[in-house]
């Protein structure tokens, strides 16, 4: 079963639980993944840790994701978002943070699922494939 469990440690902040959710079990079903994967919302704090930690960069960042090394449970991995990264990121592009959380958590599953952009044109295909499910979120939210 591919699903999401949501873990908000940043207080004040509303996230589109359904609409998470209903994101995670496109792109998983579409990539062919029957797990579930955990995303934690977090300050910058812990997000720069993260990212000194694991990518030996001392700064925030918008998006992380971790995957299981383990197969002990159906669980493919972890998805951290910085929520004041995200929200710059939204101010600065003039869009919403329920839009950029989405987007960004749709980049993480891409990630776990095996897309990755380490060039132009893997980065066009990963923007395809976001824009793809996004697209499709939206086709189901209206009917």
């Amino acid at each position: 079963m591919s699903g999401v469990r949501i873990h908000n440690t940043v207080t004040g902040i509303r996230v589109p639980r359904a609409r998470l959710t209903r994101l995670a079990e496109i792109v998983l079903h579409a990539q062919g993944v029957a797990k579930s994967v955990n995303l934690i919302l977090v300050a910058d704090s812990t997000m720069r840790q993260l990212n000194r930690r694991f990518r030996r960069q001392d700064k925030t960042t918008d998006v992380l994701s971790f995957a299981m090394e383990e197969d002990i449970e159906p669980l493919l991995g972890e998805i951290y978002i910085s929520i004041p990264t995200a929200r710059r990121n939204a101010t600065g592009d003039g869009r919403r943070l329920n839009e950029e959380l989405l987007q960004l958590f749709c980049h993480g599953l891409l990630h776990l699922t095996g897309t990755h952009h380490p060039n132009a044109k893997a980065r066009a295909e990963m923007k395809r494939l976001e824009d793809q499910y996004l697209l499709h979120l939206e086709k189901d939210r209206k009917r």
